[in-house]
């Protein structure tokens, strides 16, 4: 059966096909609609519970105040009755180790709320909920069948060839040789960025050097991601369309990918998660780092790109260990880092740290890749390793079907307040996210 993702922001409403719509939902609220006299339904993947006024390009579908009115209207105008429709709701967990902020926001349940208030005030029944709990779900409709099925995302069958393995003896040094070596151009860039006194002609002459990312950048400016209306056929016709802030991105994000294992299994949770993931908190803390003036954007997004490099080396065992990394979350609401200790001897952060050390990354980064996680442990810079944890803590709670870790949110207050920020400003937070990291196949910088 052919499958399609509905990405938060976004809806489908489809006729009777042979075909299944699926939502991956962390703190997210997923909502299945369904007609099945006229044959008609659709699924709707929430971000919020209303709009911050904060986002410039207003999104209706993103909002559950919004979206509902939004959806309904959609269906009816396919062929829908309004009062033939049933509904099934899902999502708005609390991810990860928990904090008593966690508790009291609790933004996804109050998403859940407006829903089912907006429904029960339009007489619309609901057959199935699964909304709240502590781990993320998996929201399916079967458009032939108009059946909702709804499963916690920890459940979800991933194919493994590795048996469990009980005892691991791993060596760092040997993993982190067997990766292949970072482009030279990646590095002359991250130090340009870190730098910030380079010129067109330079960037350009750098890139050209190296014929295979000056490729894949190329097929990077020419993807439908881009949205360019013309054919970029050279790296300085690229300079003159995107720039050179935003091409420096490209030729970083364009070595990192090759990096990263893009398998479905070890941490990943879907085909390439890590990256995903790397992606999209690259593009949140530059969002951040925007709003809040702590960090160069450049830099910020360069170091969420980066953060999670550790990972590398040790996504060569983790595949056959998922099971213990699951239990011991599960049953001991512990740290991530804590679990990779127990098992491999090394956490993801001491590893990119060594990884970063070296591959010679300016130290502000290799900072940023040690204390992602405790920002109040970097020697410095903690405003910009602080964007980064709080970028990376936005996508696990909001993304978190691309990889296996969570973010502790125990010292949320302090962290935020670091930024000049308190927890009513975490709805804006969230709505400054790029509602175009939430399309796989989408590389927008």
């Amino acid at each position: 059966m052919k499958k399609q993702i509905v990405t938060s922001g976004a809806s489908v409403i489809s006729q009777k096909k042979n075909e299944r719509l699926d939502a991956y939902l962390g703190s997210c609220v997923g909502i299945t609609l369904v007609d099945r006299q006229a044959n008609v339904g659709g699924l709707l993947h929430l971000l919020l519970a209303e709009a911050t006024g904060m986002h410039v390009s207003f999104q209706p579908k993103s909002y559950a105040s919004t979206g509902m009115p939004h959806f309904i209207k959609e269906l009816i105008d396919a062929g829908a009755s309004k009062e033939r429709l049933e509904a099934c709701v899902a999502g708005g967990a609390l991810i990860g180790p928990l904090s008593d902020q966690d508790l009291s926001l609790d933004i996804g349940g109050r998403t859940a709320e407006v829903v089912q208030v907006y429904l029960d005030d339009q007489g619309i029944p609901i057959t199935e909920s699964e909304t709240g709990g502590y781990s993320g779900r998996k929201m399916s409709l079967d458009l032939y069948h108009w059946n909702t099925t709804i499963e916690p995302t920890w459940q979800i069958e991933r194919p493994s060839k590795s048996p469990f393995q009980t005892d691991v003896v791993f060596n760092i040094d040997e993993a982190i040789q067997r990766i292949k070596p970072i482009p030279q151009v990646a590095l002359k860039v991250i130090r340009m960025i870190h730098r910030d006194d380079y010129t067109i002609k330079e960037v350009g002459s750098e890139i050209r050097q190296d014929q295979v990312i000056s490729g894949r950048v190329l097929n990077l400016c020419n993807s439908t991601a881009m949205g360019l209306k013309t054919v970029v056929d050279s790296i300085d016709r690229a300079l003159i369309l995107i720039g050179e802030k935003r091409l420096l991105k490209l030729v970083v994000t364009a070595s990192v990918k090759s990096l990263f294992p893009q398998s479905s299994q070890g941490y990943s949770l879907c085909k390439g998660g890590i990256f995903q993931h790397a992606i999209g908190t690259a593009l949140i803390a530059q969002e951040l780092a925007v709003f809040t003036k702590k960090a160069a954007p450049d830099i910020a997004y360069t170091a969420g790109l980066l953060h999670d490099i550790g990972k590398i080396p040790l996504d060569q065992v983790m595949a056959g260990n998922t099971p213990f990394f699951y239990r011991y979350m599960q049953e001991n609401c512990g740290d991530f880092c804590e679990a990779e200790k127990l098992k491999f001897g090394i956490d993801h952060t001491e590893a990119g740290m060594r990884l970063g050390n070296l591959w010679t990354l300016p130290n502000n980064l290799i900072n940023v890749i040690a204390n992602h996680h405790f920002p109040e442990t970097a020697t410095e810079d903690q405003e910009l390793v602080t964007i980064v944890h709080l970028a990376d803590l936005l996508m696990s709670k909001f993304q978190s079907h691309h990889e296996l870790e969570q973010i502790d949110t125990e010292k949320l207050s302090e962290r935020l307040n670091r930024l000049g920020l308190n927890s009513d400003h975490l709805p804006i937070l969230i709505d400054l996210i790029p509602k175009n990291i939430f399309q796989s196949t989408a590389m927008p910088i």
